[in-house]
């Protein structure tokens, strides 16, 4: 378990492989079919500060002339502190590489990069929302009769938009590592405009620093979303994402709880190990509960991402929509 940033995806060669590497071939096109949209800097304008990051910030922003000429869009953009090294500069280069192979509704894309000046600009589309987590736990002030109050299906859906994206990252054999609400972003309040999407993480480990953990010497992890086999092995495949994914629901289900939130970090460590699991949350239909349990069953006995989707998709046809039971604020 290498001390990586987790605001870059990390990849592994094929679904079951039990070693991560750098680059899978999968993503290893031919640059020229899938180049990357360079803007120079005054096609930028810098509106709002969005927040802060280990690499620096990300800023909502305006771009012009990126679509067609004489159009100004809405955007937000990444940026490197002023003293970063050379590497951090490279590294922010090789993730818009990868981002910007990633072509779907549910993962965030990459509009742009700006190689102007000193420090390269990630231009991204801009989800106004935010993150999905504090989203969640903002909902839990609302009343029944507001109209951007959550139902049941409203969490269903949410489920169902991850899903859709793990999906697509299961075909490219891309195994992702901290899957969590966290690190995903949600367009808008209202339900029928409202798409969840795996998003850009360069700001979880600092604005959610109580969800990651050094474990003994070894880089920031996020042991509360982690399958047995991470914890123990240091082993990251697509079946510890369906675990992640898991939790996730559970985050879901429970507006924005943090997982085993009566125990401390080596206590959910040795919880985990010795077979303990989260506890079936206030407005989970048992039919979801059931599905989480299969994503926290042995690595070879949990399914894949298709079979949750299928199942998710399922469950929305065959059960009726209703309003959540109040939740305590956080």
């Amino acid at each position: 378990m290498a001390d990586v940033e987790l605001a870059i995806l990390p990849e592994v060669p094929c679904r079951n492989t039990q070693f991560n590497m750098i680059y899978s071939p999968m993503l290893h096109y031919n640059p020229d079919e899938c180049a990357i949209t360079k803007i120079s800097r005054n096609q930028i304008t810098f509106t709002k500060h969005l927040g802060s990051g280990a690499f620096g910030m990300v800023y909502q922003g305006k771009v012009k002339d990126l679509e067609k000429s004489g159009t100004e869009i809405s955007v937000a953009i990444k940026t490197l502190r002023k003293d970063a090294s050379s590497h951090e500069k490279e590294k922010l280069l090789k993730e818009a590489k990868l981002m910007n192979h990633f072509q779907h509704k549910h993962m965030l894309k990459l509009l742009a990069v700006c190689l102007d000046g000193d420090s390269p600009l990630l231009v991204l589309e801009l989800m106004e929302t935010g993150d999905l987590l504090k989203y969640l736990r903002e909902c839990r002030n609302l009343q029944a009769s507001d109209s951007s109050a959550l139902r049941l299906q409203d969490l269903l859906a949410m489920c169902e938009d991850v899903a859709r994206g793990c999906c697509y990252l299961e075909e490219l054999r891309f195994v992702h590592r901290d899957l969590a609400c966290r690190n995903c972003l949600v367009s808008s309040r209202n339900r029928e405009n409202r798409v969840i999407k795996i998003g850009d993480f360069g700001l979880a480990r600092d604005i959610y620093k109580d969800d990651y953990y050094r474990l003994k010497g070894e880089g920031l992890l996020p042991i509360r979303w982690m399958a047995p086999e991470s914890l123990i092995m240091g082993i990251f495949t697509s079946q510890s994402d369906v675990w992640s994914f898991g939790i996730l629901m559970w985050e879901i289900t429970s507006l924005g709880e943090q997982p085993y939130s009566a125990k401390a970090n080596e206590e959910v460590i040795n919880y985990v190990r010795a077979g303990g699991r989260l506890p079936i949350t206030l407005n989970c239909p048992s039919p979801l509960y059931q599905m989480m349990l299969s994503c926290w069953s042995a690595a070879d006995a949990r399914p894949n991402f298709e079979f949750c989707l299928k199942n998710i998709i399922a469950l929305r046809k065959n059960i009726e929509d209703a309003l959540l039971s109040p939740v305590d604020i956080i």
